[in-house]
């Protein structure tokens, strides 16, 4: 779900973007600016929940261990 999350923020962002660099009046442009920002900071804050979400994961796996492939077992 967070993946997706970003996914839509990240389109917004680009879509804003384009917006503002086809060029349009002046009033409309700080107003394009300031949505852009405020994406950002979701894009942002999404990106670190997720980066969290898959650190946290990856400290509850286990090791992987094969006895078959263990080297004490071959000296």
């Amino acid at each position: 779900m967070l993946l997706y999350q970003l996914t839509q923020w990240f389109e917004e962002r680009t879509t804003l973007q384009q917006e503002l660099q086809r060029g349009s009046d002046g009033e409309h442009t700080g107003e394009l600016q300031q949505r852009i920002k405020e994406v950002e900071d979701q894009l942002y804050s999404h990106a670190e929940r997720w980066k969290n979400a898959i650190q946290e994961a990856s400290y509850l796996q286990f090791p992987y261990e094969n006895p078959l492939l263990d080297d004490d077992m071959i000296l």
